[in-house]
């Protein structure tokens, strides 16, 4: 990414924000960059620095709704937020609830059985020493190859909690710009 085609997706996403304040959010980075060449960085190592702008939209957007009470995107009335939230929390309570303990359900089993693989070795022990040594071989390399089968799935349901986690807090984000009357595009 270039200087130019960060400063046209910071812009884009802070549209929200007046032309006035807007530029200068976008002058304060603006200086950034100039500090940036001053010391010999490059337009990638001073993006690097600032970070995604998706990411500084969302704290700048944050920071300005703080700090200026008159937003441009203001409750459009308490009536309407308040039957917002009531449809919302009965569509969430029918439609969403039910599916979402499903997945809950089916992530905490499988949480389950990957820690069992993983333990499954210390079960041939006590296989061992009740039975001789062929049956043990067998029950320890059976356990191993189910450690290993759990070690990957363990491993996939990392990558599963990351994806839920970000599909539940967009999914509360869009919740919350329902009630509060945001159209984010």
């Amino acid at each position: 990414m270039v200087k130019n085609e960060f400063f046209h997706r910071l812009e884009r996403l802070l549209k929200e924000i007046p032309a006035k304040d807007r530029k200068e959010i976008l002058s304060d980075f603006e200086e950034h960059f100039t500090i940036g060449f001053n010391e010999g960085k490059t337009e990638e190592e001073i993006i690097q620095e600032l970070g995604d702008p998706e990411t500084i939209s969302e704290e700048v957007l944050a920071d300005y709704y703080a700090t200026n009470p008159k937003s441009p995107h203001p409750v459009t009335g308490i009536t309407r937020s308040i039957l917002a939230a009531i449809g919302l929390l009965f569509f969430n309570l029918i439609v969403i609830l039910g599916p979402l303990l499903g997945i809950l359900s089916a992530y905490i089993a499988f949480c389950g059985v990957s820690v069992g693989f993983v333990f499954s070795p210390l079960l041939s022990i006590p296989i061992g020493i009740d039975s001789g040594f062929e049956p043990f071989l067998f029950a320890f390399f059976s356990s191993l190859v189910l450690c290993g089968i759990g070690v990957l799935l363990g491993i996939a349901m990392i990558y599963v909690s990351k994806f839920l986690w970000y599909a539940l807090v967009s999914y509360l984000r869009f919740n919350i710009n329902v009630i509060v009357g945001r159209n984010r595009s």
